[in-house]
């Protein structure tokens, strides 16, 4: 049923390393692959399902955390690569480690940059109370679109509309669930006006708001791999404590706290973190500055 758009940069006969995108719902860009030496690197890159260029567009059904990571073995394979470096920002940490610990024979190493572990505690951080306190504004913009009675799970009364029938009703909810999401995801740039609703909802906002919510209200589909509760990734984590990891994480990101990448270098013993001077985006100086250097040091291992 899904088809993924996938493509190629850099060195065809470079060592290979798989970009994962972030959201869920997000999608590759031109600036995907600039931490990546193109001379050295034969980097992968894809738009994970329902998202970017690949088809269908928005599309929920089999679209599960699952079915993402086995996507990504899929293209692996397909590519006839034997091992790779897996580099993820954002949710595309999640779907690094959660690949890694189900295929931990194929991965060189993994470079991580702002950790979500994809944890009820972490969307509830994001979604419900806690960036809240920081950008109040904002996510008054984002609750007010709910009716009193239903706030108490804003995950919930969004994925109630945007399964619902009313059009309209899906745009502008698309609209304010995306406006929230950029407002706190970078220090140095910041969302200090609403949209305009009259404004049209673009596809990109429209893929970020519908599979970011099903992902959440659905608990990230942890229950697929197995798990009884939402500590899948600290709980395998041993499968992985051999390879080579790389953490990077904004020291005043909002969207995803600085303790999850904190957390995850304690059980992994042998990780290397850096706490950067930024907030969750990876086009932030310090932050893009540290990706690039740690992927130029792998180059002389």
């Amino acid at each position: 049923m899904h088809e993924l758009y996938v493509e190629e940069r850099g060195n065809p006969n470079g060592i290979p390393v798989v970009y994962l995108h972030g959201g869920p719902g997000g999608c590759i860009g031109e600036d995907s692959a600039r931490f990546f030496d193109p001379a050295y690197y034969r980097v992968i890159l894809f738009d994970q399902r329902g998202c970017g260029k690949s088809r269908p567009f928005a599309e929920l059904k089999d679209n599960n955390l699952y079915e993402l990571v086995h996507d990504i073995e899929k293209i692996r394979r397909h590519l006839k690569i034997e091992r790779w470096h897996v580099f993820g920002g954002s949710f595309g940490t999640t779907l690094a480690l959660t690949y890694a610990i189900n295929y931990p024979e194929t991965c060189m190493s993994l470079v991580l940059r702002g950790i979500f572990l994809g944890r009820m505690d972490d969307i509830y951080w994001l979604n419900q109370a806690g960036a809240s306190y920081y950008y109040p504004e904002q996510f008054s913009y984002y609750r007010d679109l709910i009716p009193p009675r239903e706030r108490g799970d804003l995950v919930a009364a969004y994925y109630k509309i945007f399964t619902g029938n009313d059009e309209t009703l899906k745009a502008i909810a698309a609209k304010r669930w995306s406006n929230w999401e950029a407002s706190v995801v970078c220090l140095e740039r910041k969302i200090t006006t609403l949209p305009n609703e009259a404004d049209v909802t673009s596809p990109e906002q429209v893929a970020l708001a519908l599979l970011e919510c099903h992902y959440f209200v659905n608990k990230m589909f942890w229950n697929l791999f197995g798990a009884t509760d939402d500590q899948y990734i600290l709980h395998n984590v041993e499968k992985i404590e051999h390879i080579p990891t790389y953490i990077v994480h904004g020291r005043y990101d909002i969207d995803c706290r600085p303790s999850g990448a904190y957390t995850l270098h304690t059980q992994l013993p042998k990780s290397k973190l850096w706490f950067t001077q930024a907030g969750h985006s990876s086009s932030e100086k310090e932050t893009r500055e540290c990706l690039v250097q740690i992927m130029d040091e792998l180059k002389l291992n």
